[in-house]
């Protein structure tokens, strides 16, 4: 059974529920049940920091626009954490997902109880040697606007994927220290393909920016950091290769999405499980693409060979 990592000086009164389904609080949101163990293992120690520090590796406007962006999903959480049934794929997708906080777009899914996430790799960086430096660690947010710092691990243009791995946490201001170890939410990767038409959810955060506002005029748009919406899989584009989405993704879909979506999860609406990411759009046919599970097995397959992770896929 693969290990976990210790978190370090985690905030005490973490609870256990059963099945992998999220049950904390808004003023305890890092709960998280441990069983069953995600089939991934993480390498190292999460560094804590205490609420209201000076977060590394951020520029003053890039701190200024992640407590901007951290105030409001304070303020909203609740309402959004009880609209949902904790029960529902919606609600599932939603605890799993993270958005950029240093950029006014940009989604990530986790996919690891041990705190590794999936997005796209344009998301990170344009090389592979900019995504994979130490300089470039990103910096993230929960619906209930928990700050989250993340590495690259691996990194695939021509998928379209980047592997992030957890290492440092901002505690919440309700939160006091404690050494303990807990885990994080996630939503498991599907095991299948859905057959065409097959309901979806899709989870992630709409840019800031107006692009469909006239004559180049500069508008902010008045969507939500976290944006849920349902459509169907449209199935595969034909006569492509599903691992090559560099250009566009190979994946079809009609849910909702706007250009800061990228690297938000698919989630098939049956069970949560995950079965692929918005990537892109077709601006001639107003088609949604994304990145299929297929590619995504084939990627941390290779990113399990290249780190020596445990890995079922």
């Amino acid at each position: 059974m693969p290990r976990r990592r210790p978190i370090t000086t985690a905030p005490p009164g973490l609870e256990q529920t059963g099945g992998n389904t999220f049950r904390g609080s808004v003023d305890d949101p890092i709960q998280i049940d441990s069983t069953p163990v995600s089939p991934i293992r993480a390498r190292i120690p999460i560094r804590w920091l205490s609420h209201g520090s000076r977060l590394p590796n951020l520029s003053l406007a890039e701190q200024t626009l992640l407590r901007r962006k951290q105030a409001k999903l304070t303020r909203t959480a609740q309402s959004a954490h009880a609209l949902l049934l904790p029960s529902s794929p919606e609600y599932s997708t939603l605890i799993a997902t993270l958005i950029f906080a240093q950029h006014e777009a940009g989604t990530a899914v986790s996919i690891s109880s041990d705190g590794l996430m999936l997005t796209c790799s344009h998301c990170i960086a344009d090389t592979e040697g900019e995504a994979l430096d130490d300089i470039n660690r990103k910096w993230l947010l929960t619906y209930t606007g928990i700050a989250i710092q993340a590495k690259c691990l691996t990194w695939d243009s021509q998928r379209d994927l980047a592997l992030l791995e957890i290492v440092c946490i901002e505690a919440s201001p309700n939160n006091s220290h404690a050494s303990c170890t807990t885990g994080f939410p996630f939503i498991s990767i599907a095991s299948y393909d859905l057959a065409v038409r097959d309901p979806i959810v899709c989870v992630g955060q709409p840019g800031a920016e107006d692009l469909e506002a006239p004559n180049g005029v500069t508008k902010a748009t008045k969507y939500d950091l976290f944006t849920i919406s349902q459509g169907r899989y449209r199935g595969m584009v034909k006569g492509t290769d599903p691992q090559d989405n560099s250009e566009i993704g190979s994946l079809m879909h009609d849910a909702w999405t706007y250009w800061g979506h990228s690297g938000a999860p698919l989630a098939g609406s049956k069970d949560g499980k995950l079965i692929g990411l918005h990537s892109s759009w077709d601006d001639q046919t107003c088609m949604r693409h994304g990145i299929p599970r297929i590619a995504i097995k084939a990627f941390l397959e290779r990113a399990a060979a290249e780190h020596g992770i445990d890995l079922d896929t």
